[in-house]
């Protein structure tokens, strides 16, 4: 989706967001919607630029994409004798992914790689980057030397950086990882996206499955977040989740935002500031696993989604 780049690019990057029909719909229209995304963008803007201005006064997760972006090509140039390209699009700030793909087209690319930062599926989020890429390009099907990545959350070298920071927060909470309970915290979507057959809930269940199998935790549970008003949501909820586990006595909770791979508002402030730091005033023992970023290891995994059948 990208992020605003700077204090004054909050609100119009807001406002690109919540007008994006296939991204959220308040089922009243186009211009209804324009005018809801208006008073959202205006009203939230006020509530998070303080955290933005902590952050530097932008996303702290576009730094973060081309670092990575930067590392995922020297990574591949030591062991590869073609070079890779990484280029990066956003449909909600600068550089767009249609600015990218005229680029694309005045290089002779043996191969181009198309995906997105989304483990997981949904037509809301992956979708709409495709949708994107695809009318930009103005190819479908694509070209054979183009290869699509749809989704990659079972890819066992990307699942692998999750099960060392997983074990790696059980020593930090001193416990073994058979007497931790693992949070999933994943990003919500509307409950009419389940109507419509969206897959991003099976992928989700999908990759917890994955992880458990991996890790073998005590206990586990799934929560949502980063939801507005106005529809339903996907739930329950992180929050939810947290007083249920408080009032059934459980304890050394390892939270794992398995829709996000890096840190951005949601991660940083959202989780750890709010749902986290309430629960430590509980007494809760509980921390969130580190984000992937720009990690060496994520980096190589990275060039293994890009490659693998």
């Amino acid at each position: 989706m990208g992020g605003p780049s700077s204090l004054e690019g909050i609100e119009p990057f807001l406002y690109k967001l919540f007008s994006d029909r296939q991204l959220i719909n308040f089922g009243i229209g186009n211009l209804l919607q324009n005018m809801v995304a208006k008073i959202i963008s205006k009203i939230r803007v006020k509530k998070i630029r303080p955290f933005y201005k902590r952050f530097g006064g932008c996303s702290p997760q576009i730094s973060i994409l081309y670092k990575l972006a930067s590392k995922i090509e020297n990574l591949y140039r030591e062991n590869n004798s073609e070079i890779l390209d990484v280029k990066v699009g956003f449909c909600y700030s600068p550089p767009f992914i249609e600015d990218n793909v005229s680029e694309l087209l005045q290089f002779g690319y043996n191969k181009i790689f198309v995906t997105t930062l989304y483990p997981q599926y949904s037509y809301t989020t992956s979708g709409i980057c495709f949708k994107r890429f695809f009318n930009a390009i103005n190819i479908s099907p694509p070209a054979k030397k183009i290869k699509i990545v749809n989704y990659w959350y079972n890819n066992s070298c990307y699942n692998k950086c999750l099960k060392d920071r997983i074990l790696e927060m059980a020593d930090l909470l001193g416990k073994s990882i058979d007497r931790c309970h693992i949070l999933f915290s994943a990003h919500s979507l509307p409950l009419y996206t389940v109507t419509k057959g969206d897959i991003y809930i099976k992928h989700i269940e999908n990759h917890i499955k994955i992880i458990l199998d991996m890790v073998k935790p005590g206990s586990h549970s799934i929560g949502y977040q980063s939801k507005t008003k106005f529809i339903k949501w996907l739930g329950p909820s992180v929050p939810e989740v947290i007083d249920r586990l408080y009032t059934e006595k459980i304890d050394n909770i390892i939270v794992v935002p398995i829709s996000f791979v890096s840190d951005h508002i949601e991660t940083l402030m959202e989780l750890d500031e709010v749902y986290i730091n309430n629960a430590q005033k509980k007494g809760l023992n509980i921390l969130r696993i580190k984000s992937l970023n720009d990690s060496d290891d994520f980096a190589r995994s990275f060039i293994d989604i890009i490659e693998s059948d």
